[in-house]
């Protein structure tokens, strides 16, 4: 392969009082030979972006390099800036929705969200067939033609086959242009997490499998990635051994 993954470990304060680790940027990285292992910007491969907690120990983050010389024994220097998340409701990194279920198949009211330009709507597999026949019955006018941009890619067919009719699943379509959004949790009313046994994501969709039906008054805790809440550490690390 023409990629070299080398997986860095931060330690220190900073890393101590940070939640997880949102971004890593290298912008500088050669072997002993001199080669630009940096992988070209154009194709924004430069930046990595994780959700790596300190579930597993030390925060952590698997980067992507050009491959290096062939004879060369080691990496002589890897530099750039990692993004440390330490999330609270005060900096804006945790963000509650209540009654996440209230309205399927309309995007959410948030003014934080809309800050971001990101969209979320709840989706259920009635709901979503309901309103792509309610656009479609509305294409023909300005207003329907309104809705319909504004709900872009969604209900264009592109993700009628990932919602599913399930009573014990939670789906929502998430447009991030950003990638602020570091984690969803949900809740019940009284705040205690609902119990999943697997999710899944693809592209802009999003589905969580729960133990039982979620409770109508269902909260979703999203962990958002504010300037407040996010700090950029520089970091080099020198003389990697090559396997």
């Amino acid at each position: 392969n023409s990629e070299f993954r080398v997986q860095l470990k931060f330690t220190g304060d900073g890393a101590a009082d940070a939640g997880s680790v949102r971004q890593v940027h290298v912008t500088e990285a050669t072997d002993e030979l001199g080669r630009n292992l940096v992988m070209p910007d154009e194709d924004d491969t430069s930046s990595h972006f994780f959700n790596s907690s300190h579930s597993s120990g030390a925060l952590q983050a698997e980067v992507r390099l050009r491959n290096p010389s062939r004879n060369a024994n080691t990496i002589k220097i890897i530099k750039g800036e990692v993004e440390l998340f330490s999330p609270n409701e005060t900096n804006g990194g945790l963000l509650t929705i209540k009654d996440i279920l209230k309205h399927p198949a309309e995007p959410v009211q948030n003014s934080e969200l809309a800050k971001y330009n990101i969209q979320l709507i709840y989706l259920t597999k009635a709901s979503y067939e309901a309103k792509k026949k309610e656009l479609a019955a509305q294409s023909s006018d300005a207003a329907g033609q309104k809705m319909g941009a504004a709900f872009g890619e969604l209900f264009k067919g592109m993700f009628g086959g990932m919602v599913s009719d399930s009573k014990n699943s939670i789906q929502v379509y998430i447009k991030d242009p950003d990638k602020r959004i570091i984690s969803l949790k949900y809740v019940d009313g009284q705040g205690k997490p609902l119990k999943s046994h697997s999710s899944w994501s693809s592209n802009d969709f999003r589905s969580t499998s729960l133990d039982d039906a979620p409770p109508a008054d269902t909260q979703l805790i999203i962990q958002l990635a504010t300037p407040e809440s996010v700090k950029s550490y520089p970091f080099q690390v020198e003389n990697i051994p090559l396997p």
